[in-house]
């Protein structure tokens, strides 16, 4: 039986390039396309699809809340979200929510719908009753327990049992995560230890960077002597192999197994600053790293608000300083700091393209970007890419002192009811020449900067508080909350209210 596709986007011309891509694969029948959430919903209704390729911002209803409504209806039906827009925020909202996957539709080509296709019609046929025992295909186990064990979060029942579908066989003991760079594999994939007391319970692709294995140890050992065992083990797999080597905690509970692989691809990660061949075993306990994950989050997300806000240069200086403030703070959620770097990837090249600037090599680049695992490759492709746009270095700070001391006065005062009056008052200059200079050396209208200090404060509230909005506008200097939602929205997009839920 063909697998049934519903295609929500409200561009025409995806949509007919997705119906002409789907037409092409046998195994598929098209049931519908409809250009918002509420027409896939009523169409679904009629005609219960496998799969649904939706579009995230669309009018009437958006994919977020189609995902929502076909999860109500349907558990199993798998959804993958479109987007035109590296907003990486809504795409992981999504994924907590329940979406199969998502793709870039800068990214999307016949070929890689076609992968997409064949993957979820082998994932649903594995599920649909057959018998386990003829399951052949390893990737297609690969795929099931990866989508699983990347949640981050503790399994649920279901998932223990689509585990144990796909022969996973694990006990409540000794449980550890093992990662490696999917670039330092050899051509067979990892060569263990031969005398060893582990058991290996699956090894999959955990991200497009990471190799994960996933063991138990036997319930005899004691615990000191299983974290003894692990660290020793880990080192061997470094030396044979000669990779870095990430390596979680120990846990005897099956649900928390998704937080040991994470911990354990953020303890490889810290390689990606050191590039140093050895054992990385974790820098924070779970609950630490848990923690830091989501402070690690705010500042990528800080940081992307304002990629998106810059232009030219200033958009390769905020990536610059954030990589370099990344190597020293050590984040280790690398693939969001690696999303963080194709945003300005893509930005830079979008705004070459519409100055006419003719790049070299620019898919290139960006495939080495997207598989880069060393914060000096990623600042290598930036670099050439900035080089190809003729971005000409910003300066550090402003030239005349008069201008710092205006900045330093309304980043200490932004909450209160500032003029350019007020500040060209306390740095002893008069207003009209003030204005001028300050755009001349900020790049930047007086006002202009102002809101955007005091939306950047905005954010950090939303994110982080759980203070009304009424309340966090008076904390950033509006005292009329209405104004502040509609600023907001018109220099982000969405209102506070939807960033925040957004965010959940």
């Amino acid at each position: 039986m063909a697998m049934k596709v519903l295609v929500v986007d409200d561009e025409m011309m995806i949509c007919e390039w997705l119906q002409f891509c789907i037409s092409q694969n046998p195994s598929c029948e098209l049931t519908g396309v409809a250009h918002n959430g509420a027409e896939a919903l009523e169409i679904f209704r009629g005609n219960e699809a496998d799969l649904v390729l939706t579009d995230i911002k669309m009018p009437v209803m958006d994919g977020l809340e189609l995902l929502h409504a076909l999860r109500a209806l349907n558990s199993r039906v798998k959804v993958v979200m479109l987007t035109a827009f590296s907003d990486f925020d809504l795409v992981r909202q999504a994924l907590r929510d329940g979406a199969s996957e998502y793709l870039l539709k800068t990214e999307m080509q016949n070929d890689t719908l076609q992968e997409l296709l064949k993957r979820t019609e082998q994932e649903l046929n594995f599920f649909k009753g057959k018998d386990d025992s003829n399951i052949e295909n390893a990737s297609q186990v690969q795929s099931v327990v990866s989508r699983i064990l990347r949640k981050g979060k503790e399994l649920s029942r279901d998932d223990l049992d689509k585990l144990h579908e796909c022969n996973i066989r694990w006990r409540n003991n000794g449980l550890f995560a093992l990662a490696v760079w999917k670039k330092d594999m050899v051509k067979n994939g990892i060569i263990f230890p031969k005398e060893s007391q582990t058991r290996h319970v699956a090894g999959f692709d955990y991200t497009d960077r990471v190799y994960m294995i996933v063991g138990n140890f036997p319930r005899t050992l004691s615990v000191m002597e299983k974290s003894r065992q692990l660290t020793e083990y880990a080192r061997q797999v470094r030396r044979i192999n000669e990779c870095m080597v990430g390596v979680s905690t120990i846990t005897d509970e099956m649900q928390k197994i998704a937080f040991m692989t994470r911990q354990a691809s953020c303890s490889l990660a810290e390689g990606f600053y050191t590039e140093e061949i050895r054992l990385y075993e974790p820098r924070y306990s779970l609950v630490e790293l848990l923690l830091k994950i989501q402070q690690w989050k705010s500042e990528i997300t800080e940081v992307r608000v304002r990629l998106h806000q810059a232009q030219g240069a200033g958009r390769h200086k905020i990536i610059k300083d954030f990589l370099r403030s990344a190597r020293e703070e050590k984040i280790l959620d690398i693939e969001s700091v690696c999303k963080l770097c194709i945003d300005a990837f893509d930005l830079l090249e979008f705004e070459a393209k519409g100055a006419h600037i003719e790049l070299q090599d620019a898919d290139t680049l960006r495939s080495q970007l997207a598989q880069c695992i060393s914060v000096r490759d990623a600042e290598q492709v930036i670099d050439i890419l900035a080089d190809q746009c003729n971005l000409k270095p910003v300066s550090e700070a402003p030239k005349s002192k008069n201008i710092q001391l205006a900045l330093e006065y309304i980043n200490a005062n932004y909450a209160k009811q500032l003029s350019l009056e007020q500040v060209a008052e306390q740095v002893y200059l008069n207003p009209d020449y003030f204005s001028r200079i300050f755009k001349a050396e900020t790049g930047q209208t007086f006002v202009n900067y102002l809101t955007d200090v005091r939306m950047q404060h905005a954010i950090r509230l939303l994110e982080n508080t759980a203070l009304r909005v009424q309340t966090i506008a008076q904390q950033v200097g509006y005292y009329n909350a209405s104004y502040f939602s509609t600023a907001f929205k018109k220099k982000y997009g969405m209102s506070p209210y939807e960033y925040r839920r957004k965010g959940k």
